[in-house]
């Protein structure tokens, strides 16, 4: 058996059990390639899967563990069905690198990476349209999507009467219905239109954002795109170095944004958290409490709110 059939099995497997995430697809048809989709899987080496791991160097990063944690589950899924007799992949790992906190834009920041998104293009041979990319910039940031769920979104799951988008299967094998207001329907009534005028049919099944060959856009060419723009936004930090802002990283701030503006309005927080933690399609309450400690602004409305019951309580005890 071929390793570009064994990897083709292993995507069937995992969408037949609801696991539908397209980066670790692209990876997996990535090392077929990178191997050579021809080779037998009983011949692939543990220096195979290394070559393939280090391709980019011998620098340490989230995404290398990121990738032999793919690499682990294929193998393990082709030993668990007598396909291999051993599992070629190393088992003393480097260390993972430490954790760098995500990144929150200001107001600022992300008009400029809204507008630079209209800009990035050099040449009118590239197939994604600015307008388009500026569109997935600004529907993950205020519906809190994760840049997976923006770009499998579908027409039909978008319900405009009732206001709300249909998320299919997302991480944690879960679907949502997230709502929205009407200064982002406005903005979906502008998609709707441009989509309109694509090449590509507006039916039930058609994907919201294409490109201009009628494709839906590419995730890998996503990041790269992403990263002209935010150069050209200003948004390189060199003490971040590997580390720089990101498109999850609209998520994080979508996330932050509300939390602020229910302190200052004066909002039970605790309470309304996990309506949050539904709405981002949290497993677990606690993913989304860390988004509690992530900007001094969150903090200091925090403390507001804190000293301003403190305040309160102490006035009642002195007049009880």
């Amino acid at each position: 058996m071929s390793i570009k059939e064994t990897v083709e099995s292993f995507i069937k497997f995992r969408r037949s059990i609801g696991r539908k995430d397209q980066s670790t697809t692209y990876s997996l048809r990535l090392f077929a390639k990178f191997i050579g989709e021809t080779t037998e899987l009983t011949s692939i080496t543990e220096s195979d899967c290394n070559a393939f791991l280090y391709r980019k160097g011998n620098v340490i990063t989230r995404y290398w563990h990121s990738q032999h944690c793919i690499l682990k589950k294929l193998f393990e899924w082709a030993f668990s069905r007598g396909l291999i007799q051993n599992i070629p992949i190393p088992v003393f790992l480097p260390k993972a690198p430490e954790y760098y906190p995500a990144y929150i834009y200001t107001d600022d920041e992300l008009k400029r990476l809204f507008d630079c998104a209209l800009t990035y293009r050099k040449y009118r041979s590239f197939v994604n349209e600015p307008i388009c990319i500026r569109y997935i910039l600004m529907i993950t940031y205020m519906l809190g999507l994760r840049i997976s769920e923006t770009l499998s979104l579908k027409i039909k799951d978008i319900d405009m009467d009732n206001m709300y988008v249909h998320i299919h299967c997302s991480k944690f094998y879960k679907s949502r219905l997230v709502t929205f207001n009407e200064q982002v329907s406005k903005l979906m009534q502008e998609i709707l239109q441009w989509r309109s005028t694509q090449m590509s049919p507006m039916v039930e099944d058609a994907y919201v954002f294409i490109n201009q060959k009628g494709k839906p856009v590419n995730f890998v060419s996503l990041h790269q795109i992403f990263a002209t723009i935010r150069k050209n936004a200003g948004l390189y930090f060199p003490d971040r170095g590997r580390h720089q802002p990101r498109i999850h990283d609209l998520r994080h701030t979508f996330a932050v944004d509300v939390l602020t503006n229910w302190y200052k309005s004066g909002k039970n927080v605790q309470d309304l958290l996990p309506k949050l933690s539904i709405y981002l399609g949290h497993l677990n309450v606690s993913f989304t409490s860390v988004y509690l400690t992530k900007t001094p602004t969150l903090l200091q409305e925090a403390n507001k709110l804190f000293y301003a019951y403190k305040n309160t309580n102490n006035e009642e005890q002195k007049n009880y």
